[in-house]
């Protein structure tokens, strides 16, 4: 009996375990004709920054009329958007199609090796057969899930690989330091494929360039080998920078995104195009990078939900992630008292993780939502030294109060895990 759509996704979700290594990934592929070796793919890792990144990658790519087909996680505003050609999700019936072509080579696979693929698995697999065989792409922007190294993404020889940064982030299954999750995420390092990054640490740079050297893969570092200048903000709210690379110079380039982080996402994206267009024939013109930086916008990133009342809605779930909010939150709104709503994940340090805003928001309400990995409302709320802090077991509830109760002088900013931001990315604009 066939499945639908709705039925499908709650056996994919029924997976949905973190299960790091490769041989069940590469045994599928296999299974189902090895997809991935079809495509020309744009491997994308990093702590913060990567679904950013890509955003502007694909914004660039299809502005010059470029097919473009995207992997990213975890989904937003439905479930298929994982799963994108154009921005536009894998239809319903498309995903359904796909999975049931996969299941009988899937069963057979986890019968004869005694194994059971994860969601992400699952996933990964379904978009590479996606993209090559049922909506064939130019190119295939695809984030890392968690690490590199042993992530199921990481089983295919890319055209570029990109790290945006390392943080401290999935600390139990990366690695206590920043060398060490450094060392995973360069696992996506490959023989001959370039690396272009914007981590500046020299400690973690100098793993970069050794893993290079030793794949034969040329580095692309951030101020080292291209950069931004003259960063200013124009007066409709746009931020403006200079890009240079060994190959161009580009000034008075404008992007909507706020945040000295979405400069450096911009330069990164602008690389790995100028990299394309040098070594790969791609053909794009100046107004077309101009005109797509302008438009690009990623959902649940310092999105604007509302504008009286002002509503914010950021996914900063980790370290580098809330650092980047409040530099944000200090240079443009000043003059706003602040209340925040947040929620995240049982293995956040929230301590640490929440510092960088004690000293820039006014209030913090601490709740849960419905996820097999959310911590504890009353275990945040302990966790945390701010003084003016509360518990909230509803959250919709307090959205519905807050939205009521709050004057232009106010700033509600929801914000922690991307699984809780789009729970609550979909009420908001149900409610407006």
């Amino acid at each position: 009996m066939e499945q639908s759509f709705e039925e499908i996704v709650q056996f994919i979700q029924s997976r949905n375990v973190i299960q790091l290594g490769l041989e069940n990934m590469k045994g599928f592929l296999t299974e189902i004709g090895n997809p991935h070796h079809k495509l020309k793919i744009i491997h994308i890792a990093g702590t913060n920054g990567k679904g950013s990144t890509l955003n502007f990658i694909r914004e660039m790519l299809m502005g010059a009329n470029y097919q473009v087909g995207t992997f990213t996680t975890p989904a937003v505003l439905s479930y298929e958007e994982q799963i994108s050609k154009n921005k536009q999700p894998i239809t319903k019936d498309e995903f359904t199609g796909v999975f049931q072509q996969l299941t009988p080579f899937r069963k057979r696979f986890e019968k004869r090796e005694q194994v059971v693929l994860t969601e992400f698995e699952c996933l990964t697999a379904m978009m590479f057969y996606y993209f090559a065989n049922v909506q064939p792409v130019d190119f295939v922007l695809v984030e890392t899930g968690m690490g590199g190294r042993l992530d199921a993404t990481n089983v295919s020889l890319p055209l570029l690989t990109v790290i945006t940064n390392i943080g401290m982030d999935h600390t139990q299954l990366l690695g206590k330091t920043k060398e060490e999750i450094a060392l995973e995420k360069a696992g996506i390092i490959k023989p001959g494929v370039p690396l272009i990054t914007t981590e500046e640490d020299e400690r973690l740079l100098a793993l970069f360039e050794k893993k290079t050297e030793q794949n034969k893969a040329k580095l692309y570092a951030y101020k080292e080998n291209f950069s931004i200048e003259t960063c200013k903000s124009t007066e409709a709210g746009l931020q403006m920078f200079s890009f240079i690379s060994p190959f161009c110079k580009l000034g008075n380039l404008e992007i909507s995104m706020l945040g000295e982080h979405q400069l450096k996402n911009a330069s990164l994206a602008l690389m790995v195009i100028d990299y394309l267009k040098t070594y790969q024939a791609l053909i794009i013109t100046e107004e077309e990078i101009r005109q797509a930086l302008k438009h690009a916008a990623w959902i649940g990133r310092f999105e604007k939900l509302s504008e009286s009342p002002l509503v914010y809605i950021d996914g900063a779930h980790n370290n580098e992630g809330i650092k980047a909010l409040a530099n944000i939150l200090q240079k443009q709104f000043t003059e706003k008292k602040i209340s925040v709503l947040f929620a995240a994940t049982k293995e956040k340090e929230i301590e640490s993780m929440l510092t960088p805003l004690y000293d820039v928001v006014h209030e913090i309400s601490f709740t849960s939502f419905d996820f097999s990995r959310a911590a504890r409302a009353i275990d945040l709320y302990e966790q945390s030294s701010f003084t003016n802090k509360k518990l909230t077991g509803d959250w919709r509830s307090e959205i519905k109060n807050k939205l009521s109760a709050l004057s232009e002088d106010d700033l509600f900013l929801i914000t922690g895990s991307l699984y809780f931001i789009a729970q609550v990315r979909a009420y908001v604009l149900q409610i407006e």
